[in-house]
């Protein structure tokens, strides 16, 4: 193999993101570095080859990708048809913020990207508008990530009137109600002790409650219901977490699910330290300042009633949730997942679809995953789950009922798994 190696960038303009000479190799594309645009060098992708990660972690100074066409170091076989449509990663994915809690240092952080770009893209943060959609990008995502787990969890441990249970739900707190009224004690599943979280509404045995509520967060996609459910899985918060996480799983517990595929890994992760850990909040990712997990990926889903299989691309981030953190109730250690779709363009649009699909939205996915103590040492955790979609071509009455019936097979799939 031949390296060329060269000290300054051979291709100033345009901006290095847009230029494939800025690119490592073609197998590790997400891998921009040179020192005219300073993109971030990743280990996680780079790990893969051991010629990049020698030269450009020591020196910074870009490799030029034409001289690693050839690389046999390179163990990850070029798939075509699995990138052909659109493929995105940190430089091409846009997220609405409309409705999160973004300073404008912030907003400047996610569209630092633009400035260099045509006269349509954002270059003034007073100009920004934040119904827009900003760029997940290596330097802004942090923020983007961090607001979207304080949306999650209050959604999540938000108890008020606002929420409606559906019948059985309701009928289980009603009688519930009365027994703690009474002084009497609550219902379990048999003679031993009740395993139950300290929080207002928590789950007991078998029981799964699925509530829906209006949208509070004004704007895109407001007037789509948001669907809620809660129930307790038998196993650690830690495994639960990693099952979710976990692309190649998905279709153990979601029935709907066709398949999901990671395409971006966004957080830092390297074995033996210097990257953020899903399980610890105390390390953080060097470039998005953030623990935990962030990785863009795409899945489909065909469900009942729908003629075409849904598409979704989404920003999904996980990580430990701290004690005390936004006043949310926990018996020990806990996790949180949040997801929001993204779009190929700043417009929110998709790019390269076959009209085989329907490409939907989630503007708010989320998991809040408590464990809970237990007399006899036996692994619980009490699984949240929220789902706020969009779906175009969907009745908004249909695409509800599905979204409650989905919800409640959730929890009680992910539990079988875990009971087998």
């Amino acid at each position: 193999v031949i390296i060329i190696v060269t000290n300054r960038c051979q291709f100033p303009s345009p901006p290095c993101h847009h230029c494939p000479h800025c690119c490592h190799c073609r197998h590790c594309h997400h891998c921009h570095h040179c020192n005219h645009c300073r993109r971030r060098f990743d280990i996680q992708y780079t790990s893969y080859c051991p010629i990049i990660a020698s030269h450009c972690e020591k020196s910074k100074i870009m490799l030029l990708e034409a001289s690693l066409d050839a690389c046999d170091a390179c163990c990850i076989m070029e798939d075509e048809k699995k990138h052909q449509k659109s493929v995105l990663d940190e430089t091409t994915a846009f997220i609405r913020a409309h409705d999160l809690e973004l300073t404008d240092a912030d907003i400047a952080k996610c569209i630092e990207e633009a400035e260099n770009g045509d006269d349509e893209q954002r270059t003034d943060v007073t100009s920004i508008n934040k119904k827009e959609l900003l760029s997940v990008n290596s330097c802004g995502s942090g923020a983007i990530m961090n607001a979207l787990v304080t949306v999650g969890l209050h959604e999540a441990t938000d108890e008020s009137s606002r929420w409606i249970a559906i019948s059985a739900t309701d009928r289980i707190l009603k009688k519930r109600a009365k027994l703690l009224k009474k002084g009497l004690p609550l219902d379990g599943d048999g003679d031993g002790p009740i395993i139950m979280g300290p929080w207002t509404n928590a789950a007991i045995g078998k029981e799964v409650f699925v509530w829906y509520s209006k949208c509070t967060r004004p704007g895109h996609g407001s007037e789509y219901p948001v669907v809620r459910s809660r129930g307790l899985i038998p196993a650690s918060a830690a495994d639960v977490v990693e099952l979710i996480r976990d692309s190649d799983r998905v279709t153990d517990y979601n029935k709907m699910a066709l398949g999901r595929e990671d395409q971006a890994m966004l957080t830092l992760q390297v074995e033996g330290g210097g990257g953020s850990d899903l399980h610890c909040s105390e390390t953080k990712c060097p470039e998005l300042g953030v623990p935990g997990e962030a990785k863009i990926m795409s899945s489909k889903s065909q469900p009942p009633l729908v003629r075409k299989p849904l598409e979704f691309k989404t920003l999904f981030y996980a990580r430990r949730v701290n004690d005390g953190e936004e006043g949310v109730e926990t018996d020990g250690v806990a996790y949180i997942t949040v997801g929001r779709s993204v779009w190929e363009s700043p417009d929110g649009t998709a790019e390269g679809s076959d009209g085989s699909t329907i490409r939907c939205e989630l503007m708010l996915s989320v998991n809040l995953v408590r464990e809970i103590k237990t007399e006899n040492g036996e692994m619980w955790c009490e699984l949240t789950s929220i789902t706020h979609g969009v779906s175009p071509g969907v009745p908004i009455f249909v695409g509800k009922q599905l979204g409650l019936v989905a919800a409640e097979n959730y929890i009680k799939d992910i539990r079988t798994l875990f009971e087998k």
